[in-house]
This record gives C-alpha cells, sequence and structure tokens, in this order.
C-alpha cells in the first residue's frame, strides 16, 4: 500500500482500503517481533502530547532533543496500545501490539506515527493543514485544531465533488522554489471523532504536484460575511511557525523555521475572515472559488 507517498510492504494487513498502486518516492517495510537488541538499547524517554486521550512516549538511548544519527534506537508508544520501533536512517519498521483487543491500528498508524517518522526522518516537512484542488488549482488550508478546515475540506471534496489531496496532514518539500506535496490518504474526518480516520472520499487526487496558495481559516462568531485578504509581512510568519507536527522537539526546531522562511518567500498566502458554523460553508466556498478565479 502506499500512504503519504510511501510504499510499505507489511507483514500485516490493514483493514482500510489504502492505495496500492500510486507513486511512490521510498519503500518501507513494516513488520513484527522488533530485535530483542533493538527493545533493550532504550535508556530514556520523553513525553511528547496526549492525543485521543493516550499519552505519546518517544524512547531512545539518548536525548532527542539533541540531533539524531544514523542507526539510533527510536521507540514510539501510544501508552496502553502500541509500540512503533526503528533504527533512524533504517527503512524497517517494527509494531508491537500491547492492546491485543483494539482494532484502530490503522488509526495509530497512519494517523500519529507515520507523520511524526517522516518528519524526523526527514522525508519531508509535514503541515497540519487541509487540501484540495478547486477549480484546478491544489490549495492548502492551514488552521488551528478544531477550526473547522477538515469540515470545509469535507464539503469540497464530498458535496462539490473536488479532488481531496490531505484531510489533516500534508507532506511537502520544497524544490526550485515551488511547494511540492505528495497525496496524504483518502479518508477525511470532518467533525473529528475520535480514533478513527473518517469517511472514504469518492474523489482523491492519488499523485504528487504543487501547491499553488496557502489560505489561513480564520473564524469570527461575530460576522455573516466571508472575506478574503492578502497577508503580508511578520503576520504571514506568526500565523503559520507552529504548524509543526513535530515543533515540541528542540531539535528540529530551527530546520522548521528555515523552512517556512523559504515557503513564505515562494507562494501566496491568504487570511480567510468567516462567519462560524455549517450553515456559511456554500457561503466560504463561493467566495474562496471566486478569488481562486481572480488570481489565475
Amino acid at each position: 500500500m502506499v500512504i503519504y507517498g510511501i510504499r510499505i510492504i507489511s507483514d500485516r494487513a490493514f483493514s482500510l482500503p489504502f492505495p496500492k498502486t500510486s507513486p511512490f518516492k521510498k519503500t518501507l517495510t513494516l513488520k513484527a517481533i522488533p530485535p530483542t537488541s533493538l527493545k533493550a538499547s532504550f535508556t530514556c524517554g520523553t513525553y511528547l502530547h496526549t492525543t485521543h486521550k493516550h499519552r505519546i512516549f518517544l524512547y531512545s538511548n539518548k536525548s532527542i532533543n539533541k540531533p539524531l544519527t544514523a542507526k539510533q534506537p527510536l521507540c514510539y508508544e501510544v501508552e496502553g496500545k502500541l509500540r512503533f520501533y526503528w533504527y533512524y536512517k533504517d527503512t524497517t519498521l517494527y509494531y508491537e501490539i500491547i492492546d491485543t483487543a483494539s482494532e484502530d491500528f490503522d488509526f495509530w498508524f497512519v494517523h500519529t506515527f507515520f507523520p511524526l517518522f517522516l518528519s524526523m526522518e526527514k522525508y519531508y516537512t509535514l503541515l497540519h493543514g487541509s487540501a484540495v484542488e478547486i477549480e484546478g488549482r491544489s490549495i492548502l488550508f492551514l488552521a488551528p485544531y478544531n477550526s473547522g478546515k477538515s469540515t470545509l475540506t469535507y464539503y469540497l471534496s464530498q458535496e462539490k465533488g473536488y479532488r481531496l489531496i490531505a484531510d489533516d496532514i500534508l507532506p511537502t518539500w520544497i524544490e526550485n522554489d515551488t511547494l511540492h506535496y505528495a497525496p496524504s490518504h483518502p479518508f477525511s474526518r470532518p467533525f473529528r471523532q475520535i480514533q478513527t480516520l473518517g469517511d472514504k472520499v469518492e474523489h482523491f487526487k492519488n499523485t504528487f504536484g504543487k501547491i499553488d496558495a496557502v489560505y489561513i481559516l480564520q473564524n469570527h462568531s461575530e460576522t455573516t460575511e466571508t472575506t478574503i485578504r492578502a497577508l503580508e509581512g511578520i503576520e504571514k510568519f506568526t500565523l503559520v511557525r507552529k504548524n509543526s507536527l513535530i515543533y515540541t522537539l528542540k531539535s528540529f526546531r530551527l530546520d522548521h523555521e528555515a523552512y517556512l522562511g523559504r515557503l513564505l518567500n515562494i507562494i501566496p498566502f491568504f487570511v480567510i475572515d468567516r462567519p462560524w458554523g455549517k450553515a456559511y460553508l456554500e457561503e466560504s466556498y463561493q467566495t474562496i472559488k471566486r478569488h481562486i478565479n481572480s488570481l489565475y
């Protein structure tokens, strides 16, 4: 199967229908039973965050806040659920299931562990955002958690028939002053149910591409009109600087902020000020569509 532009050869059958013939940049192997020597090599760990009611930890044989080195042992743990093991810069991943009654392996691998792995291994810079192809243009929506970007994306793909690129996490890289992306997966979770990837979408853009514009969503309960304005200067950097899945790891912050600095200079950014609520989705869509057509 192919997820985030990476082909995974796994000894475990995933329950969800992920693409099997998509373009990919690299091949990884996923299998059970990590080597005993790998499991015995951990001497320290750090708490990352709590997500979906479970604490996440990262373990190694030295501080995670120091630069990683080749063959450094790493372990990602979803407390009480499962663990993933690997050596830094290796292409084989191992899993260990703690809660054998759990049926949410796909979610924890695809939505939580694998994006962090791809960031740490520097395959991509992953941005917390949704992306859709609108009027032939690949558009990225950035916003804080629970701000409605996935609901808007779901509406655009399911109700308006536009192709989904990413529901929540977009793998990106910069080449020749262009922001490139790999498609994520064909599932959309519009109302943020826990421990699920959501509904399978009919229209999914299953190819690599480039982002044409970025819109930052801002919701205002006191307004009834959707407006769009260009984002300039320091406000642009302030609004996107914490948009990273590994921002809490000190060893990655400088690289991430340097990447954002390049990003902000090669692509147009806009702010969408819009009324809060699903009743205004059609108005937001029409305003965004008009704006995109005015740009190109």
